[in-house]
């Protein structure tokens, strides 16, 4: 017998019913084969193993008869073989469980309470500046690959030139190369506005719109409502200390309020279907109060600054 070659079918199984002659059994333990199954039965001596249904895998195997020789031949020497593979196959699964787990790419999750904004760099030097009551969330491990984030909320993007930029919201989706923008998300009412360069804007519902400088697009409950309209600002009014509404539902408006001043409104009058045009500011709650109540014919109180009353 040929060390150098494959062991022919049936030698392990002669070997180990003590039907070799001895040259043919010291040739068959001098071969690499022979090493290798010798090897794994040691290892599976020395290891606690963990328990697994090794009776069924080598079952089958002590029963199997061996068709050269038309007996059954006893298999001790296979279930140790049986145990280790199965050894072997449960620590390379775990193996690849670490590594899959080592190699995660985690998300980065970043978040604003009511009354404050936040300046974040993402892992490109692109920037987000993040208003009241708004979070983003991305992969950092896997920003190279794609340049993808989340939004809730307000944010300012500046977005540094290079591959596709994806903002995702419950809205739609924002996609730039390279430009300046505010995305705007409470409730059901997405608002995007253009500063520099293009964006292209596709609503949950599937249409897209494409922005230019000074363009933006509203979206409502995932439909465009304005495909396109005009604003005369070079930034977003929440970034110079106010905010300002068009046409949008008062709901809204006290939310809004609620977030830049962390405090609770208490509406008393129903105020379902009114909408508000205007603006307040982030540093004055009588005169925002007011700002919002008085083109609305309604009354505001505060009370210690914690909640107002609107009747």
């Amino acid at each position: 017998m040929d060390e150098n070659k494959d062991i022919e079918e049936g030698v392990l199984g002669q070997w180990l019913a003590g039907e070799l002659s001895e040259k043919e059994r010291v040739s068959f333990e001098a071969s690499d084969a022979f090493k290798t199954y010798d090897a794994i039965a040691r290892y599976s001596n020395e290891l606690e193993t963990p328990e697994f249904n090794s009776e069924k895998i080598y079952s089958q195997i002590n029963t199997k008869i061996d068709k050269k020789k038309g007996r059954i031949v006893n298999l001790s020497f296979y279930k140790k073989i049986a145990i280790a593979a199965g050894i072997l196959m449960l620590i390379g699964v775990g193996s690849l469980f670490m590594i899959g787990s080592d190699s995660a790419i985690e998300t980065t999750s970043i978040a604003t309470a009511q009354g404050e904004t936040k300046r974040v760099s993402l892992p490109d030097s692109s920037e987000v500046q993040l208003n009241v009551a708004s979070a983003i969330s991305y992969s950092e491990g896997g920003w190279d690959e794609a340049r993808e984030l989340e939004l809730s909320g307000e944010a300012f993007f500046k977005v540094k030139k290079g591959k596709r930029f994806v903002v995702k919201t419950s809205q739609g989706n924002i996609e730039v190369l390279g430009t300046s923008f505010n995305i705007r998300i409470r409730d059901e009412i997405m608002e995007v506005v253009c500063y520099t360069g293009k964006v292209k804007v596709t609503s949950s519902s599937g249409t897209s719109t494409t922005l230019k400088k000074g363009d933006a697009t509203r979206i409502v409950n995932g439909k465009p409502v304005n495909q396109l309209f005009s604003y005369g600002i070079k930034s977003p009014a929440w970034q110079s200390g106010f905010s300002q509404f068009d046409n949008v539902p008062l709901k809204t408006v006290i939310e809004e309020l609620e977030n830049q001043y962390k405090l609770e409104v208490d509406c008393r009058v129903d105020i379902s279907g009114r909408k508000y045009v205007g603006s307040f500011p982030h540093d004055n709650l009588e005169q925002a109060l007011n700002l919002i109540t008085e083109p609305m014919q309604l009354e505001g109180t505060i009370n210690n600054d914690t909640l107002i009353v609107i009747e």
